[in-house]
């Protein structure tokens, strides 16, 4: 009996982190539409923005600002001899990454990459507020540090195969968008979707679940970005 109580307890507890773990990861991977805001108020974005604001100052460095895409690539790693500071939150938008760009800017970077707007179409966000964080967001760090060369990117394609919560073609026209950003802001734009697409998808062979890459998918990238450090 007492045997039987121990394995049931040990089920339940089972069951228990295999939940909480899916809530978590599922904070990160948006696997449904939800408000702009709900990433912002989870335990885990809480954790990784305020580790960030926490590191020490390193004035020339290059920054990699974005979301999950950006998040879980080794750049230090993958770019030896750069000074490169990962600013990337999983399941971050636009609005998160505005509300943190401050501390972005204070870094007074030498070259600053941004990669966002992807999660902004699972939120649900209009591309009118996308495009107006984007040009806020680069606005704020030209008047706090005027020395920083900004990039931004278009936004990478998806294999529809795996992935379905995103569209190519809501992608596509989004990146319309962002490219006017660049010309109105004086960014510099970077055409990642070009160089991640094939046929318009991302290939399976760069991608784990049609929208994240795998390491063959982030040394192609950070081949691409280090043309342009």
């Amino acid at each position: 009996m007492k045997l039987c109580k121990y394995f049931a307890a040990a089920a339940v507890t089972a069951v228990i982190c295999v939940c909480g773990m899916s809530w978590h990861y599922a904070g990160a991977v948006l696997p449904e539409k939800r408000a702009d805001t709900d990433i912002l108020n989870t335990a885990f974005y809480k954790i990784k923005r305020s580790i960030h604001e926490a590191m020490p100052g390193n004035e020339g460095c290059v920054v990699f600002l974005g979301d999950s895409l950006t998040d879980y690539v080794p750049f230090s790693e993958l770019l030896p001899g750069v000074r490169a500071v990962n600013r990337g939150i999983a399941g971050d938008n636009t609005l998160g990454a505005l509300q943190r760009i401050d501390g972005v800017a204070s870094l007074k970077p030498a070259k600053l990459f941004i990669l966002l707007g992807t999660n902004d179409i699972v939120y649900n966000m209009t591309a009118d507020t996308t495009v107006a964080n984007l040009t806020a967001i680069i606005r704020r760090v030209q008047e706090a540090s005027p020395s920083t060369k900004i990039f931004l990117e278009t936004i990478m394609p998806v294999n529809p195969e795996l992935e379905t919560r995103r569209t190519n073609d809501v992608i596509n026209a989004l990146n319309v968008r962002i490219r006017a950003v660049a010309q109105e802001t004086g960014a510099e734009l970077v055409d990642t979707h070009s160089h991640m697409a094939e046929n318009g998808v991302l290939p399976l062979k760069w991608t784990v679940d049609g929208l994240h890459l795998n390491g063959a998918g982030v040394v192609r990238w950070v081949e691409f970005l280090k043309t342009l450090l």
